[in-house]
């Protein structure tokens, strides 16, 4: 008996079908349609990982009393970091079920998945997209805590030396309002500026020092509210 007719045989014993080569079509388009939407929501989940880091002040780990592990735990993006890394699976488990998707190793595809969305995640950051995805995900979404927020509550420690708010009026001394409405005087004469800042009415600062009465504040160090990057997208 000649092979093909016992191939004929066998796909007429097991009922085997011929699958259209639509459905191939379709279901590799779905894969690769899978692998690029992973890889921009990932891309787009490095950019405010990116945009946090940027407005975290690790350096302030050294000055504050209270646990520093707890803190640095808090200031972390791990909702961001997290949904980086989920898409980032999606994205692999998307090429490799395509039809080419066999051709490469799994190290070739993990690393040309995160170097896509490094590159896409960077660029988002640097167009300032990044801080308008977190300010959206803050409204929207109850339980989610904004990267303001807490700056808000790391820079509401008057009695641990961490202050903040918006300048209100300038003379000898700074009066500032914080972000539950108390009017605070700064003493700022030998307060280090760090920035660049007119410390005119109206500019958000932080700052850093210690109580002296109950509204009297003496700064030893005074910082611009936004990041290095927001400041840099406002000139």
């Amino acid at each position: 008996m000649k092979n093909s007719q016992k191939l004929l045989e066998k796909i007429q014993v097991r009922k085997i079908t011929q699958k259209s080569r639509l459905k191939f079509v379709l279901k590799n388009s779905l894969f690769w349609t899978l692998f690029a939407l992973s890889i921009i929501i990932g891309g787009l989940s490095f950019s405010v990982i990116l945009f946090v880091l940027n407005e975290t002040e690790f350096d302030l780990l050294s000055q504050i009393t209270d646990s520093k592990v707890e803190l640095f735990l808090g200031i972390l993006p791990f909702f961001w970091v997290i949904s980086c890394v989920i898409f980032l699976l999606i994205s692999i488990f998307g090429i490799r079920h395509t039809k080419i998707g066999y051709r490469y190793s799994p190290f070739w595809v993990f690393g040309s998945s995160v170097i896509l969305s490094i590159i896409l995640g960077t660029s988002f950051f640097f167009t300032g997209g990044a801080g308008k995805i977190e300010q959206i995900f803050a409204e929207n979404i109850p339980i989610y805590e904004s990267v303001v927020e807490k700056k808000i509550a790391l820079w509401s420690m008057p009695e641990q030396g961490f202050l903040s708010g918006e300048i209100i009026e300038k003379k000898e001394i700074l009066i500032i309002k914080d972000w539950s409405g108390k009017k605070w005087k700064i003493n700022f004469e030998n307060a280090l500026m760090r920035g660049k800042m007119s410390l005119n009415k109206g500019e958000k600062i932080k700052i850093i020092g210690k109580m002296s009465e109950d509204i009297i504040f003496i700064a030893k160090e005074i910082r611009p509210w936004e990041g290095r990057k927001m400041r840099s997208n406002e000139k």
